[in-house]
């Protein structure tokens, strides 16, 4: 134990060891002739104590077995008594040396110690050794083996072993030793204190993590050789280092020559031993000597170093440095998978650029990934194996044209370049095409010249397309057809998309080669309802999944295919012209037509959710529900005005296939042949509802409507009908049928279906031939007037004469009774509708006279 303490100008270093002794007496006297020879002592040639002269006129050496005392005062007053020497003190100015006369001394150390050197310290060297001591260097308690506690003023400094390592002051270290005795030869021209030492010995440190990986050495550790105690010379290596190598005559470089070399040679194997107990950690490497040295005892020992590491398992795995090799990008997963080629490669992290200049000095070989493609030519791997090692190479490489690369098939391919990487493991070499195993697929292969070819691409490829459409020519398609079903498959091709797919070759339950589209799936549900006849065929089980089937166009159920493939649909052309403008299409419904007709309820079952905008339109216009069209029916609760014209239907798919609500949504034609149909019943008040709508809708004149003869409704020629636009004139339309609307439409509904006008069929009445019978003769010019009758006869459309109660001609209205009048005066006053309350109340009323009837 050592304790070091500064108390003012007083420097107090107590230690356990050895007390002085007479010899150590004259050694401390004699300036590099320390008494210690050998053992584990600390100190060389008293190079230490000397040191104090520079900073001190006063020491003493306190020990158990006496005291000495050295004081510059005590030697001058001892000196000048010499008249022999007074010329020699003369030459030194008065000054004497401080080590050169021991006297005796009383003192004795501190309790628990065995020895003490008190230094008087110049007042003017006080801050340079409180400097000193603060910035002792904690491992000098590893540099000096016997000692184990250093106290400085208030600070305490211990070695704890732990395990393998000792800890110094919270640090870490992993220590060798190493001693012995050095051939005396070696020693020859060394000065005589150093003859006698010939024992040698090493001390390696590192610092070290718990686990064994070595750190950087800590801040405030200088970089320097040690023998023991720090010198002048630089080290490079990152490990502490200190060995009994042969110093200068100045104590601060070491001496160069055999001793030197000899002990250089014992620290480079206790350095190898060192780094062979570390972790198994590629940081080992940073013990491998740099190219240059930081100066020439460093490059001495860097050389032997060097050497050692050569010849020595330092590397991952305890290998050699002649049985590694390190592999150019390698990642963990590539050392793995390359283990059992590459004998003694190195872990990944071993090969890393960082540690490339350390292994090259130790002469490992270094495998390019160019040379790592030679290594791959020709080995049997599975594909997925390949897969794992294009992960694993280095993404940006480009040393690997060569690399080899497994096809659908089997073979080997010699590089990427012109390989088409597909999801699907598809044999496309009947078309001249090299596919990559799925199973090895990666990115890699692309960078180095293959070409992503999915599935749906490769589907599009022209060359494929003539293939398909030849392959019935060849003797065997077989080869192609399994190609084209896998593509396919991986594409995800659905049915119609690719409508040339129908020319693929498929086998039939015949034995014979025959289109998809000819053919059904076997017990598929569209086989049991189209019409046999049709000439289908029904593939052989087994051939392909049945969604990969339907793709290529084998019939399995109704196929919903998108407007470009549609070929061949029945009524197409009709149902996009019945699109309003800017309607998307959308997909259609293929070989609804080829339905049996007994079969519409199971196909109706079948079409349920895939009812395109198509197949409602083509449902609707054929006899699919119970044998008539939904377009023919009307859904329960419908508008009245439907009743008679269309049949009510109960049937649960009625409604999305358009059987009727509303008035609103009918076609007017439809209506109107409807309305001529003799066999459909429909009222009175109905007919003239639906005519009331009919007035403005855009027709095509009918050449039979549904008409009033005779109070009875009938099916007349539109000819023989009229409609009435003037209600004078409806009891004179005979023989012409009315078509029965409100009188404000009347105009309109007779240009609507070109039927004429009651005014126009029946005759003008000529009061001035005067051929009717009259109560009075009045002025028929007067406009505004009404003239009461007994009773009025005029002429029908047909020329009969008939009574009347109402007339109007030359603007007078002509009445018989209160009908008349009623009617008269409710026309006049637009209020036709209250022409029989009107009635009523003039016949609870005194027949007026003709003058009061002039002013109503």
């Amino acid at each position: 134990m050592l304790r070091l303490r500064l108390a003012g100008e007083v420097l107090s270093a107590a230690n356990t060891g050895q007390p002085l002794t007479a010899d150590a007496v004259v050694g401390l006297s004699t300036l590099r002739a320390s008494a210690k020879r050998g053992g584990r002592t600390v100190g060389r040639f008293g190079v230490g104590f000397a040191a104090v002269a520079a900073v001190s006129d006063e020491v003493e050496v306190r020990s158990t077995s006496g005291s000495v005392r050295f004081s510059r005062a005590l030697t001058a007053e001892a000196v000048a008594g010499l008249p022999s020497l007074a010329g020699e003190l003369a030459t030194r100015e008065g000054r004497v040396p401080l080590l050169r006369l021991p006297f005796a001394s009383a003192g004795r150390p501190p309790e628990g110690f065995d020895t003490e050197v008190r230094v008087v310290v110049r007042a003017v060297a006080v801050p340079a050794v409180a400097a000193a001591l603060a910035g002792i260097d904690p491992t000098l308690l590893l540099v000096l083996p016997g000692l184990s506690r250093l106290e400085i003023d208030d600070r305490v400094l211990t070695v704890e072993p732990d395990g393998p390592d000792v800890v110094v002051a919270g640090v870490r270290w992993r220590v060798v030793r190493r001693e012995g005795v050095l051939d005396p030869a070696l020693l020859a021209g060394r000065p005589v204190e150093e003859r006698a030492q010939t024992r040698w010995s090493v001390l390696c440190a590192v610092p070290v993590t718990a686990a064994g990986v070595p750190l950087s050495l800590p801040d405030g550790i200088h970089a320097v050789v040690r023998a023991p105690t720090p010198t002048d010379d630089p080290l490079s290596l990152p490990a502490l280092i200190a060995a009994s190598l042969p110093l200068g005559p100045d104590r601060r470089r070491v001496a160069p020559g055999p001793p030197r070399d000899a002990v250089l040679g014992h620290v480079a194997d206790a350095l190898v031993e060192l780094v062979e107990g570390l972790a198994d950690d590629p940081a080992r490497l940073r013990f491998v000597p740099g190219p240059l040295g930081a100066g020439e005892v460093d490059a001495a020992l860097g050389s032997a170093v060097l050497q050692a590491f050569r010849v020595a398992p330092v590397l991952a795995g305890a290998r050699l440095a002649r049985d590694a090799m390190a592999l150019e990008g390698a990642t963990p997963d590539l050392v793995e998978l390359l283990g059992d080629l590459l004998p003694g490669v190195l872990p990944h992290e071993w090969s890393g650029l960082r540690w490339a200049q350390p292994l090259r000095a130790l002469g490992v070989r270094r495998i390019d990934l160019a040379e790592l493609t030679e290594v791959l030519a020709g080995i049997d791997r599975p594909a997925a194996w390949w897969g794992r090692l294009y992960a694993a190479l280095p993404p940006d490489a480009d040393q690997l044209g060569a690399l080899p690369v497994p096809l659908v098939g089997g073979r080997l391919a010699p590089g990427p370049r012109g390989l088409l990487l597909a999801d699907a493991a598809v044999d496309l070499s009947a078309l001249g095409l090299r596919v990559v195993d799925p199973a090895a697929a990666h990115p890699l292969l692309l960078r180095l010249g293959a070409v992503q070819a999915e599935p749906r691409a490769l589907l599009e490829d022209p060359r494929l397309r003539a293939a398909v459409e030849q392959a019935l020519d060849e003797q065997d398609p077989g080869p192609l057809v399994e190609a084209v079903l896998g593509l396919v498959g991986a594409a995800g091709v659905r049915p119609g998309e690719l409508p040339w797919l129908a020319e693929l070759p498929l086998p039939d339950t015949e034995g014979q080669w025959r289109p998809a589209g000819e053919l059904l799936l076997p017990d598929g549900p569209l086989a049991a309802v189209v019409d046999t006849s049709a000439g289908f065929g029904v593939v052989a089980p087994g051939t392909a999944h049945d969604e990969v089937l339907a793709a290529v166009g084998v019939l399995r159920g109704f196929a919903v295919v998108p407007l470009e493939a549609a070929d061949d649909v029945d009524g197409l052309d009709e149902w996009l012209e019945s699109l309003a403008p800017g309607t998307e299409p959308g997909p259609v419904v293929r070989d609804l037509d080829l339905v049996r007709e007994s079969a519409w309820p199971q196909a109706l079952s079948m079409l349920e959710p895939s009812l395109t905008p198509y197949a409602v339109w083509w449902l609707g216009r054929h006899r699919v529900l119970d044998g008539q069209c939904p377009l023919d029916l009307r859904l329960p609760g419908s508008d009245p005005l439907l009743a008679g014209l269309y049949d009510e239907t109960q049937h649960p798919l009625a409604a999305r296939l358009g059987a009727r609500t509303t008035i609103a949504e009918l076609d007017a034609d439809d209506v109107l042949e409807r309305l001529a149909d003799p066999d459909r019943q429909v009222g009175r008040e109905q007919l003239r509802a639906l005519y009331a709508v009919l007035a403005t809708a855009a027709v095509d004149p009918p050449d039979r409507v549904r008409a009033v003869l005779e109070g009875k409704l009938a099916v007349v020629p539109a000819e023989d009908a009229v409609v009435v636009d003037r209600p004078d004139l409806l009891a004179r339309v005979s023989p012409y049928a009315v078509l029965p609307v409100p009188l404000t439409l009347a105009a309109d509904l007779a240009e609507a279906l070109d039927v004429a006008l009651a005014s126009e069929v029946v005759p003008t009445l000529d009061p001035g031939g005067r051929p009717l019978p009259w109560r009075s003769v009045c002025d028929m010019d007067a406009p505004g007037r009404v003239v009461v009758h007994d009773r009025l006869a005029a002429p029908t459309a047909g020329g009969e004469l008939v009574p009347v109660s109402w007339l109007v001609a030359g603007g007078v209205d002509h009445v018989v009774g209160a009908d008349g009048m009623a009617r008269a005066l409710a026309w006049r006053l637009g209020d036709w509708d209250g022409r029989h309350a009107l009635a009523a109340r003039l016949r609870g009323a005194n027949d007026p006279a003709e003058g009061d009837l002039d002013r109503v």
